[in-house]
């Protein structure tokens, strides 16, 4: 998630250089602090848009989203998301034995041919045999958290509501600056 989400127009700044005019440093700490609730909201609007989509726990996708936000001279937040495929026993499954049913996506379960569960140190995992009956069980893999987090709408929803919080972020963070709030 190393794409860049939201562009500031230079309006914007242009707007918070002539408020911030007298505070030395007022336009840095402005958009530093509104980038960290930018930072937070990605994090959030990642887990929630991702879980509507897909059957994982946001626990799940939270612990492999890193946030690294922007300090003084980085005027930056970057969310990046880690780790490899899945098995699919960590996604939703139902049924014994030969008879599963699976779903990465909330989009419905479907049979899995040639699949079934094996309990394998008091987890279930499922296998499948690619080619019928005479071919060796494979464990199903199936996509990891940071496939499914750059998903094309989870992707454009995300890019609209950082714009939107930070355009509104960085307006309370000039009126905060200014002594509004006082």
């Amino acid at each position: 998630m190393s794409d860049s989400l939201i562009n500031v127009s230079s309006d914007k700044l242009e707007h918070a250089q002539k408020a911030l005019a007298g505070i030395p440093g007022g336009v840095e700490k402005a958009t530093k602090n509104a980038l960290h609730r930018v930072g937070d909201g990605l994090r959030s609007d990642a887990v929630n848009e991702t879980k509507q989509k897909y059957h994982l726990l946001p626990g799940e996708i939270r612990k492999h989203l890193l946030l690294k936000k922007a300090t003084g001279a980085n005027q930056s937040v970057s969310l990046t998301a880690t780790g490899s495929r899945k098995k699919l026993s960590e996604y939703k499954v139902t049924g014994r034995g030969e008879d599963i049913e699976v779903a990465v996506k909330k989009d419905g379960m479907k049979k899995l041919k040639t699949g079934f569960l094996m309990d394998k140190g008091g987890r279930k995992v499922v296998y499948w045999r690619p080619a019928g009956e005479n071919t060796p069980a494979m464990p199903v893999i199936s996509p990891s958290v940071p496939q499914v987090i750059k998903n094309k709408e989870t992707v454009a929803t995300m890019q609209k509501q950082a714009h939107e919080r930070f355009e509104k972020r960085l307006d309370h963070e000039i009126l905060r600056l200014m002594g509004a709030f006082k």
